[in-house]
C-alpha cells in the first residue's frame, strides 16, 4: 500500500512538472498561414527587443511556450512573409491568436483580462483603419491623375477618420486610467500630441508602470525645452578638436542657435543651405550657430560638412547626451536662445527662421 501511495505521489509530481506554473503559451490558429515563419519578440521599457523563438506554421497552427516574466512585458508576433505584426499583453497567461492571415485586421488575440481589453481596443481601431485604407488608395490615384478636386475631397475624409481614430484613443485613455496597457498607449502616443495634453492625460492615470515612468521622464525633459526656459549647458568638440561651450557662445552673441542634424538625414541636408544663408546674412549682427551632428560615423559627418560647405561651428554628439537633454526625437531640430540664455524659438525652418532672425536682430 505504501508503494502504491509513493507511486501516486511521484506521478503527481511529474504531472505538475509538465504543466509549469511559471510558463504560459501563445497559441496561433490562423487560416492561410501554412509555411509562414513567425518570430516571437519580447520588449520592455524601451530596452533592446529580444528574439525568443521562431516557428513555422503547419496545418495553420503553432505554439510558443514562454517563461513567465514581468507582467508588463510586451510580446510582438512578427509574420515574416506577410510583413505584419501584432502586439500581445499576455500578463503571464495563455493567449490564443485566431483569424485569417488574408484578413489581418480581424485577427484577434484573447486570453486574460489584460489581453482581452487590449484586443477590444485594437479591434475598435481596426474599424477606422479599414475605412482609411481604400481612401488612401483613392487619394494616391487622384494625385497621380492630377485630379486636385478629388484629392482634396478624399483627403478631407481621411482627416476626419484620423480625428475619430485619435478621439477614440483619447477617450480610451481617459476611461481606463488604471490599466498599464493604457499607460503603454499614452507612452506610444506622447510624441505625436501636444505636451499639454500628455500632461493632462498623465495626471489622470492611476497606478504605476514602466510606461508611466517613461511618460513622466518625457514630460520632465520636454518641459525643459519649452519657450522661455533657460539653456542647458554642454561642451562638445569641433572638427579640429577644440572645445565649444554653449554658455560661452551665448554670452558672446545676441542670438545663438543649436541645430541638430546628421549626414544621413535628407531633410537636414535640404535645410543646411537655409541655415547657411541665414548665418551669412546675420552673423555680423550677432547670430551664431552651433551645428550638432548626431552621426556615429565620423567620416560621413566630415564629408557632409565639406560637401555642404557649412561655415558655422560644427560639433558631434556621439553619445547623444546633448540631444537627449534637449528631448530631440526628430531631426532637423533647432533651438534659439537670446543673449540671456532664454529660449526664444525652436523648430524653425525655411522662411520662418529668416523671419524670426529679422525680428530678433533688427
Amino acid at each position: 500500500m505504501k508503494k502504491l501511495l509513493l507511486s501516486i505521489v511521484a506521478a503527481l509530481l511529474i504531472f505538475s512538472g509538465c504543466n509549469k506554473a511559471n510558463q504560459f503559451k501563445i497559441k496561433l490558429n490562423l487560416a492561410n498561414s501554412d509555411d509562414e515563419t513567425v518570430v516571437l519578440i519580447k520588449s520592455l521599457d524601451g530596452k533592446k527587443p529580444i528574439i525568443l523563438d521562431t516557428v513555422v506554421m503547419a496545418d495553420n497552427k503553432s505554439v510558443f511556450t514562454v517563461e513567465n516574466d514581468d507582467p508588463q512585458a510586451i510580446y510582438i508576433v512578427v509574420f515574416k512573409e506577410k510583413r505584419d505584426q501584432m502586439l500581445l499583453f499576455p500578463d503571464n497567461q495563455d493567449v490564443t491568436v485566431k483569424g485569417d492571415m488574408d484578413d489581418f485586421f480581424h485577427i484577434e488575440a484573447t486570453g486574460g483580462d489584460v489581453m482581452n481589453a487590449y484586443n477590444d481596443y485594437q479591434q475598435h481601431l481596426a474599424q477606422y483603419l479599414m475605412e482609411f485604407v481604400p481612401l488612401e488608395a483613392a487619394a494616391n490615384e487622384a494625385f497621380d491623375n492630377n485630379d486636385s478636386l478629388r484629392y482634396e475631397e478624399v483627403n478631407a475624409q481621411m482627416l476626419a477618420i484620423w480625428d475619430e481614430y485619435h478621439n477614440y484613443q483619447f477617450e480610451y485613455i481617459k476611461n481606463h486610467p488604471d490599466s498599464y496597457v493604457t499607460h503603454y498607449i499614452l507612452d506610444d502616443l506622447k510624441t505625436d500630441i501636444e505636451l499639454a495634453k500628455v500632461i493632462e492625460f498623465e495626471e489622470n492615470l492611476t497606478g504605476e508602470s514602466v510606461y508611466r515612468d517613461n511618460i513622466k521622464k518625457f514630460i520632465e525633459s520636454n518641459t525643459r525645452v519649452e519657450l522661455g526656459q533657460p539653456f542647458m549647458d554642454f561642451t562638445l568638440q569641433t572638427i579640429d578638436g577644440k572645445d565649444v561651450n554653449l554658455a560661452e557662445t551665448i554670452k558672446n552673441n545676441k542670438v545663438t542657435m543649436i541645430d541638430f542634424w546628421a549626414s544621413w538625414c535628407g531633410p537636414c541636408r535640404h535645410e543646411n543651405p537655409v541655415v547657411k544663408a541665414a548665418y551669412e546674412k546675420y552673423h555680423d549682427k550677432g547670430f551664431e550657430v552651433i551645428g550638432i551632428s548626431v552621426d556615429k560615423n565620423e567620416a560621413a559627418w566630415l564629408q557632409a560638412v565639406e560637401e555642404d560647405a557649412l561655415p558655422y561651428i560644427q560639433v558631434r554628439d556621439v553619445e547623444h547626451n546633448v540631444s537627449n537633454d534637449y528631448a530631440v526625437i526628430y531631426i532637423p531640430s533647432n533651438f534659439l536662445f537670446d543673449q540671456n540664455g532664454i529660449m526664444v524659438a525652436k523648430g524653425l525652418r525655411g522662411e520662418e527662421l529668416e523671419a524670426k532672425l529679422a525680428e530678433l536682430l533688427k
